[in-house]
């Protein structure tokens, strides 16, 4: 029985390489051929500028005034410890960023919420739907030319407040050290909370009906059916959408740029448009690159402990 199994098996022919129709190369030749593009783009837009920068950041080089880069190993970063506004970018970025995600998380799952119940008529609520989206659709440079005006001391916002009695004078928010930093949050989750408030309704709708109908057969309330149905489904979600949100604020730069230029008295000044002012404005370019690695290393870092905690929420 022995000898026969083993004639058995000689004698099943071996499976042929998988081969292109023509049968010049095999098949996953052609796949690999299909996403070189996107390969080379990735090196070429992403991890030659990346590695650049990293070199860059161990380098003495000021561009136009001087072509020639010294090395000069951690002194740039050596230089940050004692660099005043670079913890005064820090403190201003850590605020904006942890305001910003708290404020798109809670702003954006009310909105999910309230268009995920019953409307008396589903035209109103995509009416309701496509304002809510609208400021979206703006690019951050616009967004923050209209607000410039809004916020001005002479702008609407002010002319209401004062003739409603909330404010006894006009405050030029943008221009008092106490209100600027608050108002580039104020605009930024505006701005930015459409994301959010999509993501979570897109989790909302996943969610299967009969699992509140089980919970209200059982006497559960609408505060009981959200905290242990909604919230333990939604985490996974919820964790994804801070994550990449958090990624996305901690490098602002562009309305810095457009609404205060990190005045006034650098109260809004952040480590992305420090990072701009030091490479691109003093063209010093090794001591701009060090800052952004510091950057990457604090996102990081933030991120790996954030993920870390996130896993144990989701999966026990």
């Amino acid at each position: 029985m022995t000898e026969q199994y083993r004639t058995d098996i000689q004698d099943t022919p071996r499976p042929r390489r998988h081969l292109s129709p023509k049968g010049k190369w095999p098949r996953q030749a052609t796949g690999y051929l299909m996403i070189a593009p996107a390969i080379i783009f990735l090196l070429l837009v992403i991890i030659y500028p990346l590695f650049e920068v990293f070199r860059l950041s161990f380098f003495e080089f000021t561009g136009l005034r001087d072509q020639t880069a010294t090395f000069v190993g951690l002194k740039n970063f050596v230089s940050l410890m004692d660099d005043r506004i670079y913890w005064i970018s820090m403190k201003n970025t850590l605020i904006f960023v942890i305001a910003t995600v708290i404020l798109h998380a809670l702003i954006g799952l009310v909105f999910a919420l309230a268009l995920h119940q019953r409307w008396p008529s589903n035209r109103l609520r995509d009416l309701v739907r496509g304002l809510l989206i609208l400021p979206w659709l703006f690019s951050m440079a616009a967004a923050g030319l209209v607000w410039a005006l809004l916020l001005n001391a002479l702008g609407p916002i002010n002319y209401l407040l004062v003739a409603s009695g909330i404010l006894e004078r006009a405050i030029d928010f943008l221009g008092d050290r106490d209100t600027a930093l608050w108002a580039l949050i104020a605009v930024n989750v505006w701005k930015s909370y459409p994301f959010y408030m999509i993501m979570l309704l897109g989790g909302l709708q996943t969610i299967p009906p009969d699992l509140y109908a089980a919970a209200k057969v059982d006497g559960a309330d609408r505060w009981q059916r959200f905290a242990f149905i909604t919230l333990p489904l939604m985490r996974s979600i919820l964790v994804a959408t801070t994550a990449i949100d958090f990624i996305t604020t901690f490098g602002v730069f562009d309305l810095v740029r457009t609404l205060t230029n990190g005045g006034p008295a650098r109260s809004t000044i952040t480590l992305g448009y420090y990072t701009w002012l030091v490479g691109f404005r003093d063209v010093d370019f090794g001591y701009g690159a060090a800052i952004s690695v510091s950057m990457l290393i604090i996102m990081s870092v933030a991120m790996w402990f954030y993920l870390r905690l996130g896993r144990e929420m989701i999966y026990g």
